[in-house]
């Protein structure tokens, strides 16, 4: 984890969080993403999200959850396993 400072720091890594990333980052914000289990959350666990856009057959929750990952470092969100106490 980069001892710098940070514009944006995001607790938890589900889906709400990726995005978040996402865009703090193209707003040309330094961010950081904590996550203490799973990247992408419980979505990365279900076998079929069939209610998110531009999935009309639905997609596999990991599959979705690691493109939103890549998409989140691929804009520069460090993320980073911790778990965040106090």
């Amino acid at each position: 984890m980069d001892k710098n400072k940070y514009n944006i720091i995001i607790i938890g890594g589900g889906a709400a969080g990726l995005t978040a990333g996402i865009y703090g980052t193209r707003a040309g914000l330094k961010t950081l993403l904590l996550e203490k289990g799973l990247i992408g959350g419980l979505a990365t666990t279900t076998d079929l999200i069939e209610n998110y856009p531009g999935f009309p057959d639905g997609v596999a929750g990991k599959d979705l959850m690691e493109t939103m990952k890549a998409q989140a470092e691929r804009f520069g969100t460090e993320i980073v396993q911790a778990e965040v106490k106090g």
